[in-house]
């Protein structure tokens, strides 16, 4: 049986192959190895030293992490971004307390609910950057009754982007909760806690991740260079 020769595409031209990896980054599937093209921090609260310092009071708590310290991790992204340089927190609500040895689980940023019913995080980017909240823990105390506490990301121009109820039972412990929202570049983003049930200050948060998403100008440099790469290692294997 006659087969007809399989045609070979033209070659690639340089812009159109920085317009597909830009696609590609868009939709989360660029990356060399187990690299991603975000920035992150996680803090860890380690750093305490005393129990009940409102966070508010601790100067730059959070704000443009560009390298680990006892209290967060950072890592590097595809586009070499180290922390979240272009992200600063606000700690709202009078109830964010630093606490040590949280009931054998390490220091923690305890939500004192006595201050009142809700407590947020603001997540505030520079104009060309995004934020990406990843995950955190929360966490009760043991002996606060049964605990339930609403959660919500709101995005100051997209409005909810992800909600939910966390549970505890009297016993106490904590859980891993993973929002994975992206606000749109220059967008705030507004981490919200409701008390719903439960002993006021029996309640806090712990390894809180988000990422920083590179500037369009970084994002694009990176984007060529992925695709630079990879137009070589084609080239590599044609001469093989």
């Amino acid at each position: 049986m006659k087969r007809g020769k399989m045609k070979l595409g033209r070659p690639i031209p340089k812009a159109s192959r920085l317009s597909q990896a830009l696609k590609l980054a868009a939709c989360g599937t660029l990356g060399l190895g187990t690299a991603h093209s975000r920035a992150e921090s996680t803090i860890t609260f380690g750093g305490f030293t005393a129990d009940n310092v409102p966070i508010a009071t601790i100067p730059d708590y959070g704000d443009s992490i560009t390298t680990g310290s006892a209290d967060w991790t950072v890592s590097a992204g595809i586009a070499r971004i180290v922390g979240t340089p272009n992200i600063t927190l606000d700690w709202v609500g009078g109830g964010w307390d630093s606490y040590t040895a949280w009931d054998g689980r390490g220091n923690v940023g305890q939500t004192d609910f006595n201050a009142g019913p809700e407590m947020s995080l603001l997540f505030t980017p520079s104009a060309g950057a995004a934020v990406h909240i990843d995950s955190f823990q929360i966490d009760e105390w043991a002996g606060g009754g049964d605990g339930l506490i609403h959660w919500s990301v709101f995005g100051s121009t997209s409005g909810v982007l992800a909600n939910g109820d966390w549970t505890m039972s009297t016993a106490g412990g904590r859980s891993t909760l993973n929002p994975e929202v992206t606000g749109r570049p220059g967008e705030s983003l507004n981490l919200l806690f409701e008390l719903g049930s439960g002993a006021p200050s029996y309640f806090a948060i712990d390894n809180l991740s988000f990422d920083q998403v590179p500037e369009p100008s970084t994002f694009a440099i990176g984007a060529l260079g992925a695709a630079d790469l990879g137009a070589a290692a084609m080239r590599r294997r044609r001469r093989a």
